[in-house]
C-alpha cells in the first residue's frame, strides 16, 4: 500500500469512528429518554398527592356528617324530653331549654362546618379528576413517544453494528502498526 492509500484508508477509518461516536451519543440520548419522562413522573406524584388529599377530605366529610348526626340525635332526644311532658320541675325545664338551645347552636355551627368540608371535598374531587386526566393524557403521549424512541433506538443499534463491521473490515486492510498509531 502506498502512503496515499494508507492515508486515505486512515481517513476513512477516522470518518467511521466519528460517525460511530455521534451515533453512540445519540443512542445514549435515546436510551436516557426511554428511562422515563420527568413530566410524567411529576404528574404521577401530583396525582398520588391529589388522591391522598381526596381520601383525607372524604374522611373529614364523613366525620363531620357523623358529628352532625350525633348532635341531631342528642337534640331530638332532648327536645322530646322537653316537649314530652315527662319533666315537670321548672328548674329542670329551664336547664333542659338551655341545653336544647346550646345543642341547636352547636348543630348550626356543625352544619356550617359540614358544608365547608363538603365543599372542600368537592374541590378535591375535581382536582383529583383533573390530575387523573392530565396523567392519562401524558401517559398516552409518552406511550406514543416511547414507541418512536424504541424504533429509533433499534435503528441506531443496527446502524452501529453496520459501522462497527465496516470499521473492522477497513482496519483489517490497513497494517496494524498504522492502525495502532492512528
Amino acid at each position: 500500500m502506498s502512503t496515499t492509500q494508507i492515508a486515505a484508508a486512515l481517513f476513512q477509518l477516522q470518518q467511521l469512528d466519528l460517525e460511530l461516536e455521534r451515533l453512540v451519543a445519540e443512542l445514549q440520548s435515546v436510551v436516557n429518554s426511554l428511562e422515563g419522562s420527568s413530566k410524567l413522573q411529576k404528574l404521577r406524584a401530583e396525582h398520588d398527592l391529589a388522591q391522598q388529599q381526596l381520601r383525607a377530605g372524604l374522611q373529614a366529610q364523613k366525620e363531620a356528617e357523623w358529628v352532625l348526626e350525633e348532635l341531631n340525635n342528642r337534640l331530638s332526644a332532648q327536645e322530646q324530653r322537653l316537649y314530652g311532658g315527662a319533666v315537670t320541675n321548672p328548674k329542670e325545664l329551664s336547664a333542659l331549654q338551655q341545653e336544647v338551645q346550646r345543642l341547636r347552636a352547636q348543630q348550626s355551627r356543625q352544619e356550617e362546618t359540614a358544608l365547608e368540608v363538603m365543599d372542600s371535598a368537592e374541590s378535591l374531587q375535581e382536582m383529583a379528576r383533573q390530575k387523573a386526566e392530565e396523567l392519562e393524557q401524558e401517559e398516552k403521549t409518552w406511550g406514543e413517544e416511547s414507541a418512536s424512541l424504541r424504533a429509533r433506538r433499534d435503528q441506531l443499534e443496527v446502524r452501529q453494528q453496520e459501522l462497527q463491521g465496516r470499521r473492522a473490515q477497513l482496519a483489517s486492510t490497513i497494517e496494524p502498526r498504522f492502525v495502532n498509531r492512528y
